[in-house]
């Protein structure tokens, strides 16, 4: 039987614990980094060497990638496609090697599905990526991508040495048909609180599910942050997000390894528990009236942060950092105080939650592009440290200053938040801050790159972690859920805003009949499929 608690979550939680000893020691004003100015064509001198000669020969290529609008372009800033990202590409990569580097965007909230018409049509760009994994066994089924192996061999040294822990996610088939990205925190989503708010109602940071309920209780009836009225106790309500919550009514003794990877969540033993809370606090006027609304990536959560009217919330790990809205927070308001916290609890005091394997986005090159090799050149550059430096945190002396340590800190000015807040989507082989491929407490430390939120982030990441669970690796295409995958990602959303907002005497009934539906429209195919490829998998 699996332990949904994994030992594994413990060790990474000490690594973080230790990188917040080294940044406490960081001091600033160190020349270890490189300006923008200061890039290379590739990775060591060997590396761009090599690069140079085999630069292309005759007409100059255009290189099409794959890049995320998040429609989140600060004002009066350069587009996406023709900022200080795209320039350094173009001049450090682009111009040494003869090449045309044209990004081309795809909306984050549709990626699947234009990425899909792309692929159709033969139409996509050269490196496209994702990170849902039936799209890409869908691809690969259909013969749509570019064997990756060859090409990394002789034009990848760089990307074998930064992604060796990921890349074995990337075979399907027996070969490398993908570059999954590294993910250097696993952490998913970490829940927060107005600890201020907490304060003035002389309450305690909640240790679990009831006192955290009851503390939005206290937010709504009393209302510490005098919003007249408009208070929203919990936000961010969406399927990915509740996971902690629901997870803490889980029967985990009841629950196999082989069940947590094909049985849907809504028929885990213990979750229907879980959204009849969600229910009961909906009902309550304890979460966001309008979270049915709100588009996937919107920014309505952030902006209730900033505007003091959202008293907690589960985002994704440090999102309030990287995505500058705590900062925006404290510049309207300087008392106020986020405090990261691990409430959802089981009775024997776990606070069970999904984290990530160490994977990103897929990135792909699909079979019709006539630039493969190119473009595993270019992702062998971006690869490269010096390259990763400035793609994850832009100017020296703009954005960003050196530590004495060779961290880089981010400088909290309003130059560089306009120059970083899409920083995550130019170096697409990176999920989270990188700065070296031998010591792992320099990563952690690297992602508290915000001297003013160190704290948090380090906090952050440890909750985020804490009895962290990832599913069973089957790597196996189960059929159904490539045919059926989106379609039920897509009523899912439906399922929960029908299931939250249904009034409490017929919650029941509207849970058992949506979940009928979800079976019906293809959740049993697909579980009876992932039953098999786990038994086929594990049967070696």
């Amino acid at each position: 039987m699996r332990k949904p608690i994994r030992s594994s979550m413990f060790a990474l939680v000490a690594l973080v614990l230790a990188a917040s000893l080294t940044l406490a020691g960081c001091g600033g004003g160190g020349n270890n980094g490189k300006s923008s100015g200061e890039g290379n064509s590739g990775g060591n001198t060997a590396a761009t060497n090599n690069a140079k000669e085999s630069e292309p020969k005759g007409e100059r290529i255009t290189l099409k990638v794959e890049l995320f609008d998040r429609n989140n372009t600060p004002a009066g800033e350069p587009p996406i496609t023709d900022n200080f990202m795209t320039q350094y590409v173009q001049k450090n990569f682009g111009d040494p090697n003869n090449i045309d580097v044209e990004f081309v965007t795809v909306p984050r909230a549709e990626e699947v599905d234009k990425l899909n018409v792309l692929m159709a049509s033969g139409s996509a760009p050269d490196i496209v990526f994702t990170y849902n994994k039936p799209t890409v066994q869908n691809y690969v089924k259909s013969g749509g991508l570019t064997d990756l192996g060859p090409l990394i061999d002789q034009h990848g040294p760089n990307l074998k040495k930064v992604l060796e822990p990921s890349l074995p996610y990337g075979v399907f088939d027996g070969k490398q048909y993908t570059l999954p990205a590294l993910r250097v925190i696993q952490a998913q989503t970490t829940t927060f609180i107005r600890k201020d708010w907490l304060d003035q109602l002389n309450l305690p940071l909640p240790e679990t599910t009831e006192q955290f309920v009851d503390a939005m209780r206290a937010f709504k009836e009393k209302d510490p942050g005098k919003t007249g009225g408009k208070v929203i106790p919990y936000s961010y309500i969406d399927v990915f997000h509740m996971m902690p919550l629901v997870n803490s009514f889980w029967k985990w003794d009841e629950i196999t390894d082989k069940d947590l990877y094909s049985v849907p969540r809504w028929l885990q033993p213990g979750s229907k528990e879980g959204y009849r809370l969600l229910n009961q606090m909906y009902n309550e006027g304890l979460i966001d009236p309008d979270f049915a609304l709100s588009d996937d990536f919107s920014q309505a959560f952030a902006q209730q942060v900033v505007n003091s009217v959202a008293g907690a919330g589960t985002p994704n790990t440090n999102e309030p950092v990287y995505n500058g809205y705590y900062g925006n927070l404290k510049t309207n308001n300087p008392d106020a105080v986020l405090e990261a916290i691990d409430p959802f609890s089981t009775p024997d005091g776990k606070h069970p939650k999904p984290v990530y394997d160490p994977t990103g986005a897929y990135i792909m090159i699909p079979a019709t592009s006539k630039n493969a090799e190119a473009a595993v050149k270019y992702l062998n550059w971006m690869a490269d440290p010096n390259n990763i430096l400035v793609l994850q945190n832009g100017e020296e002396g703009v954005s960003y200053e050196m530590s004495a340590d060779g961290l880089p800190l981010q400088l909290n000015t309003p130059e560089a938040q306009n120059l970083l807040y899409n920083y995550y989507d130019y170096c697409i082989i990176l999920n989270g801050k990188y700065i070296s491929t031998e010591d792992p407490n320099k990563n952690i430390a690297a992602n508290a790159f915000d001297p003013d939120f160190k704290d948090f982030t380090v906090k952050s990441i440890q909750v985020g972690t804490n009895d962290g669970y990832t599913l069973p690796r089957v790597d196996i295409a189960v059929d159904a859920e490539i045919k059926y995958a989106k379609i039920l990602e897509d009523f899912e959303k439906e399922m929960l805003a029908k299931i939250v907002t249904a009034k409490a005497d017929q919650f029941d009934k509207v849970y058992d009949q949506k979940v009928e539906e979800y079976m019906a429209m293809g959740g049993t195919a697909v579980m009876e499929g992932k039953q098999a490829a786990y038994d086929e998998f594990y049967k070696k």
